[in-house]
């Protein structure tokens, strides 16, 4: 209801796995042993399945003048330190890390940054202009690499309304605890602190959203874009049922 008043402006998740959450709350009776505890694991597709993200988007009006602005996507960052104060760890210091992907407007382009990426760089996919006032569906998988010790790249493919883009992008591995948090229409604070992100955060629609623990591919995504925003079913995979693709 709130979203659909135009008063939710974005979205935040406070674990990315819910049960290691709770694991977590329970491990030690003080705070500062709970969260060592949460950011002793990774998170396990990171480093094993990979995982794929994937959301329906709308823009509400197209940017004309060009100005700086840009849609957060998706936004997965360490879960922040009790009593930390505002400001203690700034971009670059080790002491948070992220996965941030997101929309550039006015270059019409996916970016993705990590903080395994010192220079604080963005890795950007080939243009991909995106009309306003039109649903689109995004999928992006992040392709774990098989040997991490050796310090190896991750893949990322994207697709867009069940096409993939001209090319993947590489970024360096990087690790989160299963409680890492989710943000969807900003960037964590971190990142938003940073000056890496300049502009403004449009006004945008998000539509139904999954996050999967396996890399799907071209078939799953363009069965997802056909099936449209408004499909009231499961996706099963490989055990159909009655309102499922």
């Amino acid at each position: 209801k709130l979203a659909e008043e135009g008063r939710l402006k974005f979205l935040e998740i406070e674990s990315v796995d819910g049960s290691a959450k709770s694991l977590a709350a329970t491990a030690s009776a003080t705070p500062q042993s709970s969260q060592a505890a949460a950011n002793a694991a990774i998170w396990n597709p990171l480093v094993s399945t990979g995982f794929t993200y994937c959301a329906w988007l709308r823009q509400h009006h197209p940017i004309k003048d060009g100005s700086p602005c840009s849609l957060f996507v998706f936004d997965i960052s360490t879960p922040p330190l009790e009593n930390a104060p505002e400001g203690s760890f700034p971009y670059g210091s080790g002491g948070h890390d992220f996965f941030s992907f997101w929309y550039d407007i006015p270059n019409q382009r996916f970016c993705v940054l990590s903080s395994s990426n010192s220079r604080g760089e963005p890795t950007c996919f080939p243009m991909s202009p995106l009309p306003a006032g039109v649903w689109h569906h995004i999928l992006l998988t992040y392709q774990a690499p098989k040997r991490s010790m050796l310090g190896r790249k991750a893949v990322l493919t994207l697709y867009i309304d069940g096409r993939p883009v001209e090319a993947d992008a590489k970024v360096d591995t990087f690790n989160l605890p299963p409680t890492a948090r989710i943000h969807i229409g900003v960037p964590n604070p971190v990142l938003a602190s940073s000056g890496i992100i300049r502009g403004s955060l449009p006004v945008w629609d998000l539509g139904p959203t999954l996050l999967l623990s396996t890399v799907l591919g071209l078939r799953d995504a363009t069965a997802m874009y056909t099936a449209g925003p408004d499909f009231p079913g499961l996706f099963w995979g490989d055990r159909p049922q009655r309102l499922s693709l």
